[in-house]
């Protein structure tokens, strides 16, 4: 795989372990990725000014090229500083999903730029600010209603949330775009966007070949990435999206990007 131009990762259950630390052994992978001059980014449901801090407790911010955020919705250059967005969800839409989704139990945020909104303050919201050092702010998301967003999420126990997902994929929608993103998470996108089309975005502005992107991901929205570019699925990965992918790794308590690089004689 001399070809690989751009590594891609995801970061929940792919690029962290359950501890969620970035071990060594993945940190000195990512490092002779870069003594081979190939571009090194993140992929994600998270908002990109959470992660840009992020990466230095994760001890890699010297070696991250780019941090895509929101599936797919924008992308951060670190080289340049420069965040560009595309695929917006219209925040008219908010209101028609809680009517749609009134009989589950959940709590709903969406992420504004350095701050992370929410319906009510519980301790998924709390988690996710603690876990991403953002402020929490609860103002029942109606501020948003006339605005365009990245994304908006329900948080919600694990058994919750898979009655929301199955609901969502027994009823079609035209306006928004649904996907579960962990166990607790399940996201509300624009219909058009998913980290494929992101990545596509990302190449057309950095001009590099689609066939020269490596993808790593666990989840259902990596599903997209990992089956329109030379996608990996790590050993705890959706069955999903092990059908889709071309290569299977290790798992994320494994080193599996690292185990994959290296047998692949990528690094």
């Amino acid at each position: 795989m001399n070809h690989i131009k751009l590594v891609l990762v995801d970061i929940d259950g792919t690029l962290l372990n359950d501890n969620g630390i970035v071990t060594p052994k993945t940190i000195a992978a990512i490092k002779k990725l870069k003594e081979k001059h190939i571009l090194f980014g993140i992929a994600t449901g998270r908002t990109p000014y959470a992660v840009k801090h992020l990466i230095k407790d994760w001890k890699i911010d010297e070696y991250v090229d780019i941090i895509m955020g929101f599936n797919g919705g924008c992308y951060f250059d670190m080289r340049t500083q420069n965040m560009f967005s595309c695929y917006l969800l219209d925040g008219k839409y908010i209101p028609m999903i809680f009517n749609e989704f009134k009989e589950f139990h959940f709590n709903a945020g969406i992420y504004d730029q350095e701050s992370f909104h929410v319906l009510k303050e519980d301790d998924f919201a709390k988690n996710i600010a603690i876990k991403n050092k953002l402020p929490l702010v609860v103002d029942g998301l109606k501020p948003y209603y006339h605005k365009q967003i990245e994304k908006m999420i329900f948080m919600a126990e694990k058994e919750e949330i898979q009655k929301i997902s199955q609901h969502y994929q027994m009823n079609s929608h035209s306006h928004y775009r649904g996907v579960q993103s962990t166990a607790i998470l399940f996201e509300f996108l624009n219909p058009e966007l998913s980290k494929s089309k992101g990545i596509q975005k990302l190449c057309q502005d950095l001009h590099l070949p689609l066939d020269s992107i490596l993808t790593f991901g666990d989840e259902l929205n990596d599903y997209e990435m990992i089956k329109d570019y030379i996608g990996v699925a790590m050993g705890n990965a959706n069955p999903q999206i092990k059908e889709v992918a071309k290569y299977i790794t290790t798992s994320n308590n494994e080193d599996g990007i690292a185990q994959f690089l290296i047998s692949q004689q990528i690094i």
